[in-house]
């Protein structure tokens, strides 16, 4: 029982974070929660219709992520190791990229406890995680003034945190400097490929405005199909890896895997 409590707690910890509801109001939406984390359950493992890739859990479904002020995204997250599309497609991405001989000096923003243990099973991994909040990263540091000297680090793993940013460019260019000459950087960011250009308005600050313009309350922009020239323009050389949508469907669909392009970023 305790278990589909934390789950409720996950997938509606947005909403309950940025909209002054009732008592009731969010007990009920606990409740709720916690009925649908019941319900994605199979009573029998051949009936179950997904399957984590990370953790092994299989049931009917996956579980509905709520980020609030009616923003949905269905059928993502997995109740057992919570974790989401992305973070089951970077099983595989992360597979692809890690996977070469001798010592590896890898340098991981803003840690996802998913991710960290993808990178972390792969052998002679030299590992730092980083972020602004200390309490969250084996280390403290702001990504737009890193103290690690120039070409420092083989691989770099920071996804889903330019978006956070208010000045991204510096992020970028924090971000290729201490990379290694011939290191690869996996740079993911949530982007609306209807966009041709990344929406930016500093005049948008109230959390269910954020959400509605950028699509979670703590971003400060949504970027468009013109990221890849953001990357390119502070020196990278970007391929656009599709590996998650050359898998099979039927695979994608079992893994609830996200068919995004990852943007693997290479310093010459």
């Amino acid at each position: 029982m305790m278990q589909l409590v934390r789950i409720s707690q996950h997938i509606n910890y947005n909403r309950l974070s940025t909209t002054s509801f009732s008592p009731a109001k969010r007990l009920a939406l606990l409740a709720a929660g916690v009925m649908e984390a019941a319900r994605c359950q199979a009573l029998f493992k051949r009936r179950a219709k997904v399957e984590c890739n990370l953790c092994g859990w299989q049931g009917r479904s996956f579980i509905n992520f709520y980020t609030g002020y009616g923003h949905v995204y269905p059928n993502a997250v997995c109740p057992s190791c919570y974790s989401h599309p992305r973070h089951r497609s970077y099983a595989f991405s992360l597979e692809k990229l890690l996977n070469s001989n001798g010592k590896k000096k890898v340098l991981h923003f803003s840690p996802e406890r998913m991710i960290t243990e993808i990178i972390c099973s792969h052998a002679d991994i030299d590992y730092l995680s980083v972020d602004i909040d200390h309490t969250k990263a084996m280390r403290k540091e702001d990504i737009t003034a890193l103290s690690f000297p120039s070409n420092s680090f083989d691989y770099i793993v920071c996804v889903h945190v330019f978006e956070h940013i208010s000045d991204d460019r510096k992020a970028m260019d924090e971000v290729y400097r201490v990379l290694k000459p011939g290191g690869v950087a996996l740079l993911d960011v949530p982007i609306d490929h209807n966009r041709e250009e990344t929406y930016e308005d500093w005049s948008i600050t109230s959390p269910e405005e954020r959400t509605k313009a950028f699509w979670q309350w703590d971003h400060v922009r949504l970027y468009g199909r013109d990221y890849p020239q953001k990357l390119r323009a502070v020196g990278f050389s970007v391929q656009e890896d599709q590996l998650i949508s050359h898998l099979p469907e039927h695979q994608r669909t079992r893994f609830g895997l996200e068919a995004e392009p990852n943007y693997l970023c290479t310093k010459p």
